[in-house]
């Protein structure tokens, strides 16, 4: 017979196996991370996932979700009820998105990132509007953003530390940090203006 779960029992089961399946990709990358793997992280028999997540790119895709949630609340956090963080805060918080703990870019690859596109194509479609509204969004919450943004190298430079983090097999590694902290300092400089 199959486990009946209340609707809070689910919801609390649904987080722990995005969670645990976050530290297990970060542990053994995509393909790697098993269904066995995430159900046995959380106690349930491997069927249980499916009611939880139709597919396995569907989790990746909602642990990706999951990770971009926790983002919002660090940068609400970093707010604090401030309409805008300094350039310094800002500064951090960018570099926390792409290099911090909770990012997931280093733990996915290019082939991963193709597997994804082609089980959810409706989901994972570009939408250049949508992206240059959300940066906007987020930098109107910033002090110190220069004036006629060039949007679109702004958001390509933020998919190349993406692009980066999941080639990076195929980058120097004794450069890598300091590649991504000279893309950094490039992306910086087409948002804020520059202290002198």
């Amino acid at each position: 017979m199959p486990q009946v779960f209340s609707l809070k029992e689910k919801e609390e089961l649904r987080q722990k196996m995005l969670a645990s399946g976050f530290e297990l990709l970060k542990k053994h990358g995509m393909t790697h991370t098993s269904i066995e793997k995430v159900t046995q992280a959380v106690g349930l028999g491997r069927s249980t996932f499916y009611n939880f997540f139709p597919t396995k790119e569907k989790f990746i895709y909602e642990i990706i979700c999951y990770q971009r949630e926790k983002a919002m609340v660090k940068f609400h956090k970093i707010l604090n009820g401030r309409q805008k963080m300094t350039v310094a805060e800002a500064k951090e918080y960018l570099r926390y998105l792409y290099s911090g703990d909770d990012t997931i870019y280093p733990y996915l690859t290019t082939t991963d990132e193709a597997k994804l596109q082609a089980a959810l194509p409706d989901d994972f479609v570009v939408d250049v509007e949508l992206e240059i509204h959300t940066i906007d969004n987020f930098l109107n919450h910033m002090e110190g953003v220069r004036e006629n943004l060039d949007y679109p190298v702004i958001a390509n430079l933020m998919k190349t530390f993406a692009l980066v983090q999941e080639a990076k097999d195929m980058m120097h590694q004794e450069a890598l940090g300091r590649t991504l902290d000279s893309l950094f300092e490039l992306l910086f400089s087409f948002m804020f203006y520059l202290e002198e």
